[in-house]
């Protein structure tokens, strides 16, 4: 069952290892307790409320992946509760329970877009294979969105471009988890494009037309951070000589984006977490709580698991942002995205620069698919801007690109970096490409500096795909 949870793909591109979320809704304290029992024996997370109303504050703190909800509750019933649902998240899954089983009620309930109708009493071994359906069935809907995505050959997903299955994953993942107002924590290196799923979530959201305020952690000294975020008021501290709103504030009723949080200090931790449980906060200075109500997304180029272990990060916080996981694999994981981010880049460059480069050589998508990208698609969108600034024709050459792209890559580091080769050819290769590069791509010229006939070069050329 395992397999067909909701989950961001992992660190290894595969999918996180939690086990399937499931809510139960049931105002019946005995039945709810012995629901909870049954359904952790059967491996998934269980969260229990005793109505309608708790289970939708319930949905506003995270995602799950099931809900399991008597009909016959006080207050909102159970097709009432998956009517509000269907309007906020078309693709939930709620399976409806009742002892008052009718054929009406259970067309109605299917009607309205419920997975499943069981009765009460229940039969557990019904229950199980109801549950076990409704996974499986979502999971395989999500496959074939994925498997569409692919067949179109690529995706612009909120302005990201990708069409590796790793990334549509990611893809399919951010546009679920952007219905919830839940907090997020957006992992990766630094360049795989952490701002704009930030950015996704926020605009996908219901509070797509409230403010989105970006705050990143590294740009500010510790003692000027807190005030940024918080805010202060007059006579706080010297030179504070008026009233000041935070980027909280600012963010009122809408996103607050807070990039690098692993830089935040211990002192900010604590203040962040009483935003996040409270929703209230304090300005420097001021003794009053102010009310706020704000969407948080963090995100981090760090390991904060790492650093909860040593002591850098609280793990209050950091199990606090970590409701909704979402993990950007390096682009050296992912070649097949290589190609068509080239083209994306090209496009928007052209219009920058006023070029009109039609496109890449297939030796240079060569180059550029080999080259393990430190900097991820950051330093590509770099490297592809710099070459269109040097390219003299319409297409971008191997001589358009830096040296240090020419390294041959054949070994690993232990953490799956590759090495690169440290053979003769690698270095002539390298010194040609140089030459070309000085020369202006004039091929005699090269030679001359290179020491070599026309004729060798030219032999050289063909011998290291150099078009």
């Amino acid at each position: 069952m395992n397999d067909a949870q909701l989950v961001s793909p992992g660190p290894d591109g595969s999918e996180a290892p939690d086990r399937p979320k499931i809510l139960v809704v049931e105002d019946d304290p005995d039945i709810r307790k012995i629901l909870e029992i049954f359904l952790t024996e059967k491996r998934f997370q269980v969260k229990v409320t005793d109505g309608a109303d708790t289970a939708l504050t319930t949905l506003d703190q995270e995602p799950v992946d099931v809900i399991l909800s008597d009909v016959r509750m006080p207050g909102m019933s159970g097709l009432e509760l998956l009517r509000h649902l269907k309007d906020r998240d078309p693709d939930i899954q709620l399976v409806l329970m009742s002892a008052y089983s009718s054929v009406k009620d259970a067309v109605e309930a299917i009607q309205l877009g419920a997975a499943d109708y069981v009765e009460k009493p229940i039969d557990f071994r019904r229950l199980e294979r109801v549950l076990q359906t409704v996974l499986e069935k979502r999971h395989l809907e999500h496959r074939t969105r994925i498997l569409e995505q692919r067949l179109q050959g690529c995706v612009t997903f909120e302005g990201i471009v990708a069409r590796s299955q790793r990334m549509l994953e990611v893809f399919a993942f951010v546009e679920r988890l952007a219905r919830y107002p839940t907090t997020a924590l957006v992992t990766g290196e630094s360049g795989t494009g952490k701002e704009l799923v930030a950015r996704a979530l926020h605009r996908l959201s219901p509070l797509r037309d409230r403010p989105f305020v970006v705050c990143n952690c590294t740009t500010l000294a510790p003692t000027l951070l807190e005030s940024e975020l918080f805010g202060h008021v007059r006579g706080a501290f010297t030179g504070a000589d008026r009233d000041r709103k935070g980027l909280f504030e600012a963010a009122h009723s809408g996103t607050i984006f807070l990039d690098e949080i692993g830089e935040l200090p211990l002192g900010v931790q604590v203040k962040l977490l009483r935003v996040l449980e409270n929703r209230e906060i304090k300005r420097i200075g001021s003794p009053d709580p102010i009310r706020i109500d704000i969407r948080v997304i963090a995100a981090t180029n760090r390991d904060l698991a790492d650093m909860v272990r040593q002591g850098a990060f609280r793990d209050d916080l950091y199990y606090r942002l970590n409701v909704g996981a979402i993990h950007l694999p390096p682009l050296r994981s992912r070649p097949d995205d290589i190609d068509p981010l080239s083209r994306h880049f090209i496009t928007a460059f052209n219009e920058k620069l006023s070029r009109t480069v039609s496109g890449i050589t297939p030796h240079v998508l060569d180059i550029l698919s080999r080259y393990p990208w430190p900097g991820n698609v950051r330093e590509l969108a770099n490297v592809l801007e710099r070459a269109m600034v040097v390219c003299k024709g319409s297409v971008l050459l191997p001589e358009n690109l830096p040296p240090h792209l020419f390294e041959t890559h054949v070994q690993r580091t232990a953490d799956g970096q590759r090495l690169p080769e440290l053979s003769l050819e690698a270095a002539e290769r390298e010194q040609i490409l140089r030459a070309l590069q000085a020369a202006g791509g004039k091929r005699v010229e090269a030679a001359r500096l290179l020491g070599l006939s026309r004729r060798t070069l030219y032999r050289k050329l063909d011998r290291y795909g150099i078009a």
